[in-house]
């Protein structure tokens, strides 16, 4: 290749420009790109050896592609799931606080209720004595007399 045209490029070329597909594939989700990149016509004039291990990264940069893109989209679910687990743990949480302070209600109203029972039946107890002992005084009084 004595004459030098600018459709010549060296190996170094060729492998630097493949590099920079690569980062821009992995960086960008461009279906045009990609298309382009995977179905255009070989412009290639080397050996059909160049052409299949082309074909052959191309079919590499496709599939990392795609393993890729599997591993982004499992991500994002991952943190949907781990945002709906956050959402639920805060609900279990709020409903947690708002029984505690139920039950705490419930057991003051309990020990009120308790209390005044109590009361009730002391106070039932000291008038039934305070009758009896009234009225054995009254007895005595009558049968003294």
């Amino acid at each position: 290749m004595s004459t030098s045209s600018k459709w010549d490029l060296s190996r170094e070329d060729i492998k630097t420009a493949a590099n920079d597909e690569k980062e821009l594939l992995l960086e960008h989700e461009s279906d045009q790109d990609e298309h382009m990149l995977f179905n255009q016509p070989s412009t290639s004039t080397t050996e059909a050896k160049a052409d299949g291990k082309m074909d052959s990264v191309r079919l590499q940069i496709q599939e990392v592609t795609e393993v890729m893109r599997d591993n982004v989209q499992k991500v994002m679910e991952r943190g949907e799931r781990l945002e709906d687990l956050q959402e639920a743990s805060d609900r279990l949480n709020v409903t947690g606080s708002e029984f505690r302070a139920t039950a705490k209600k419930a057991q003051q109203r309990a020990w009120l209720q308790n209390f005044k029972t109590r009361i009730v039946l002391i106070t039932v107890t000291v008038t039934v004595v305070i009758c009896i002992i009234v009225l054995d005084i009254m007895v005595l009084y009558l049968v003294l007399r």
